[in-house]
C-alpha cells in the first residue's frame, strides 16, 4: 500500500513539474511574442514617420531643427503654411471623389491603407476587446494629428484635416480586419 502511495505521489510530482515547465515555456513564448509585437510596432511607426513626415527623404535633424525654429520665430510663416492647407473636413475628399484621377484615388486609398497596420497591431496589443475600438480610434486620431501638425511645424507637406479623417478610418478598418480575421484564430489557439 505504501509503495502504491509513493508511486502516486511521485506521479503527481512529475505531473506538477511537467505542468510548471510547460507554463514557464508558455510565459517565455508570451514574452517573446510581446517583444516581437512591440518591435513591429516601433518599426511601423518609424516607417510611418519616414513616409508621411519625411516623404522618403533623408532630412538631417539639423535641417528639421532649423525649420522648426524658423517657423516658431516667424508665426506669420506658419500661418501662411496653415492657410495653404485644408482645414475644412471632407473638402479634399469630395474634390478627389469628383475628379477621381489616378493620383487622387491613390491619395485617398493610401491615407486609409497606411494606417490599417496600426489598427491590426494595436488590436493584437490591447487585451480588452470591448474598449480596444475606442483606444484604436483615439490612437489613430492622435497619431495622425501629430504627424499633420509636425508637417506644419517643420513645413514639410501640408496640414490636411481630411488626411486625419482618412488615417483614423484606416486604423479602424485595420482593427475590423483584426476582429474578423485574426481574433478568431487567437481564441481558437487558446
Amino acid at each position: 500500500m505504501s509503495a502504491k502511495i509513493g508511486t502516486v505521489a511521485a506521479s503527481r510530482i512529475k505531473t506538477n513539474i511537467s505542468v510548471h515547465q510547460s507554463n514557464r515555456k508558455a510565459r517565455k513564448r508570451g514574452r517573446l511574442s510581446v517583444l516581437s509585437l512591440r518591435a513591429l510596432l516601433v518599426l511601423y511607426l518609424y516607417m510611418l514617420v519616414k513616409i508621411i513626415l519625411l516623404k522618403f527623404h533623408a532630412l538631417s535633424p539639423g535641417i528639421l531643427w532649423d525649420r522648426l525654429l524658423t517657423g516658431l520665430q516667424q508665426p506669420g510663416l506658419l500661418s501662411q503654411w496653415l492657410d495653404a492647407g485644408n482645414l475644412l473636413p471632407f473638402r479634399e475628399i469630395s474634390r478627389s471623389l469628383h475628379s477621381l484621377s489616378g493620383h487622387d484615388l491613390f491619395n485617398l486609398l493610401g491615407n486609409v491603407a497606411i494606417f490599417m497596420p496600426l489598427g491590426i497591431l494595436l488590436g493584437l496589443t490591447f487585451k480588452d476587446e470591448r474598449m480596444a475600438g475606442v483606444k484604436i480610434w483615439a490612437c489613430s486620431f492622435v497619431l495622425s494629428l501629430g504627424l499633420e501638425s509636425a508637417q506644419l511645424l517643420f513645413r514639410i507637406g501640408q496640414f490636411d484635416v481630411d488626411d486625419i479623417l482618412l488615417n483614423t478610418l484606416g486604423g479602424l478598418l485595420g482593427f475590423a480586419i483584426y476582429l474578423a480575421a485574426i481574433l478568431p484564430f487567437r481564441r481558437a489557439s487558446k
